[in-house]
């Protein structure tokens, strides 16, 4: 079955309705901050990020404001399609981020990928992973990336990273379907590899057979030529009283 085939399809469907992590923290903890921050927080906990958006880019730029902040400001600015700011506010937070680096990281990364920037996406979130290794919403969606770049054999391996890491996973059944329909293509990709290399080597050895032959072909007729000139005494000599005078 070629690349094209049921299994390609079928992978397609899967990957446009694979979600997206945005949200990096599902029970944020209060944080101390000023009032400003408290009302920033209680409208982005509301599920209000057009009202929450501003309040909190004014209480992240307060002095000793907490690293949470400006994560939370990069979220609302997802949840509004604000992609370009969204990355923005992460970057800005992550020069000053300890404990959640991997999450600013990781969220740069959701934003590039939302936008179709797989590459930067990837990018990221290789970042993400090697500031923290145990992270597993990074090898989903980082495979998701790979996906989008045509790296079946990448994204096999995040995928089954992913699922180590949380087998328990509301989307581990659709995840295994994925993989047995990767599996699927890749074998089918080597099988039909291993048939065009040995139609390949097939038709060469029959040229390389046709060139032997020619050369036999050409080799026979020229030692047939020599033999019929060789000592055949039909050679006509000279006169030796031949002379120029007359």
């Amino acid at each position: 079955m070629s690349a094209f085939g049921k299994p390609g399809r079928a992978i397609a469907r899967f990957i446009r309705v694979m979600p997206i992590v945005l949200v990096a923290i599902s029970h944020p903890v209060a944080v101390h901050a000023s009032d400003l921050a408290d009302r920033a927080i209680k409208l982005f906990m509301e599920n209000k990020p057009k009202e929450a958006a501003p309040m909190l880019e004014m209480a992240a730029n307060e002095s000793g404001a907490d690293e949470k902040l400006a994560l939370y400001l990069g979220i609302a600015y997802q949840q509004l399609g604000r992609w370009d700011d969204a990355i923005s506010a992460f970057r800005k937070g992550l020069g000053s981020s300890f404990q959640y680096r991997h999450l600013y990281l990781f969220n740069i990364a959701n934003s590039f990928f939302a936008q179709g920037r797989n590459s930067f996406a990837l990018e990221y979130y290789d970042q993400a992973i090697a500031a923290r290794s145990d992270y597993a919403p990074g090898y989903l969606n980082r495979a998701n990336a790979k996906m989008r770049l045509g790296d079946h054999t990448g994204a096999i391996a995040d995928y089954t990273r992913y699922l180590g890491l949380d087998p328990l996973s509301a989307q581990a059944s659709e995840i295994r379907k994925l993989l047995d329909l990767l599996g699927t293509k890749l074998a089918d990709a080597e099988r039909q590899k291993a048939e065009e290399k040995a139609r390949a080597l097939a038709e060469e050895q029959a040229k390389q057979a046709m060139l032997d032959e020619v050369t036999r072909s050409l080799l026979q007729a020229a030692e047939s030529t020599t033999n019929l000139s060789a000592g055949s005494g039909d050679a006509q000599g000279y006169d030796a009283d031949l002379s120029l005078d007359e």
